[in-house]
């Protein structure tokens, strides 16, 4: 255990809060890239493989926003594939009239890796890293 003068107990707090706010920012960028992967990997092994068996091969992500305080990922289809989303999801109108199944493989994937972050989140705030 360190000892603190009074006068420099100030200066010592907030340098031990600085640490702990920049161990947490790093513990939240790392649950958010492994379970951004984890997204895509799922949704890879989840996505159609019927007329357009390459479609899952486009699936991906990127980091959108890298900021103190600010990080984002986003997941999405690289072209030309990405039109082929919503058709897929939400189902569409076929040639001969019928309509083809919604395969909603994006939404069940999502909803997982929502909880499992938040999770891993919380995990990171109560442990401090």
């Amino acid at each position: 255990m360190r000892s603190v003068k009074i006068e420099d107990l100030s200066e010592t707090i907030m340098n031990e809060l600085s640490m702990y706010h920049k161990s947490i920012d790093n513990g939240i960028r790392k649950e958010i890239d492994n379970y951004t992967d984890e997204f895509v990997q799922d949704t890879k092994r989840d996505a159609p493989r019927g007329n357009r068996k390459k479609y899952y091969k486009y699936i991906s992500k990127k980091n959108i926003v890298n900021k103190p305080h600010n990080y984002k990922n986003v997941w999405y289809v690289k072209d030309p594939e990405y039109r082929l989303t919503h058709l897929i999801k939400n189902g569409h109108a076929t040639k001969n009239g019928g309509r083809t199944k919604a395969n909603d493989f994006i939404t069940k994937n999502y909803e997982k890796m929502e909880n499992n972050l938040e999770k891993g989140i919380e995990e990171v705030i109560e442990n401090g890293y």
